[in-house]
């Protein structure tokens, strides 16, 4: 039998919000066996902004220029990347704070080789090293920027990622992977934040997108999911992030 993994990912957003990120923290913290992080960079938008600096969106999608990676790097892979290894070894979790480029654990291609969007797609991810990490106890907290193996840093979705490494990793653990947003799950009314969704297959998700019921914000998220749950991953959830640690809520994604 395999040996079980969970892998979290959470918005940088928890942490402007005291109490919900000391809950976050403290049940992260008592998932049993292997688990991992996942963070993304929500804030680095704040200091932009505060640096003058533009976030340009081009047809709906962020164009991550160099400045701006810049600053993903600085708030992403340092500040963010930093607070929550530091509030998990308060909490005896023995945590280690990484991009893709440490230990080359992930590696990407420019989403556009000719612009100038420093924004990468997953291809390769180094199961062995995080297995290593994972076997001496030690648990991954990996910001959303990988390298493309010539030097550069390319910023990566982070939903993305998490769903790229759940399915690597799913080679050699089981894997359960959790998303966790501002909201206790799949809605059925986004209008009732208690309408949530228990459980959802791909056929029902497509029915529900066609009926309207499923907005178009959480595709990217749920097609995210099916990717994973479809290329090995056991199971994955979404939830927010006081019930990471709460296996009968949030919405549960089966292929």
């Amino acid at each position: 039998m395999r040996e079980r993994l969970t892998i979290v990912k959470v918005g940088s957003k928890v942490l402007e919000d005291k109490t919900a990120l000391k809950r976050f923290i403290t049940d992260f913290s008592c998932i049993g066996g292997s688990k991992m992080l996942v963070h993304g960079g929500a804030l680095s938008r704040m200091v932009a902004d505060k640096m003058g600096i533009s976030l340009k969106v081009v047809d709906g999608n962020s164009v991550i220029d160099s400045r701006m990676l810049d600053v993903l790097t600085m708030v992403n892979g340092g500040l963010v990347n930093r607070k929550f290894v530091s509030l998990l070894q308060w909490h005896k979790v023995n945590a280690a704070g990484l991009t893709g480029a440490d230990m080359n654990l992930v590696t990407c291609v420019k989403r556009d080789p000719k612009g100038k969007d420093c924004t990468g797609t997953v291809k390769t991810v180094n199961v062995k090293a995080v297995a290593d990490m994972l076997q001496n106890g030690v648990t991954p907290v990996l910001a959303s920027l990988a390298h493309d193996g010539r030097g550069n840093l390319l910023n990566v979705n982070a939903d993305d990622l998490a769903s790229e490494v759940a399915r690597a990793m799913s080679l050699r653990y089981e894997v359960t992977l959790i998303y966790c947003f501002e909201l206790k799950g799949v809605l059925m009314n986004t209008r009732d934040p208690d309408s949530v969704i228990a459980s959802l297959r791909r056929t029902q998700y497509k029915s529900m997108r066609d009926m309207g019921i499923i907005g178009d914000e959480m595709v990217p998220k749920l097609e995210n999911a099916f990717y994973a749950t479809s290329h090995g991953v056991k199971e994955v959830v979404i939830t927010d992030p006081a019930h990471v640690n709460d296996g009968n809520s949030g919405t549960h994604i089966r292929d």
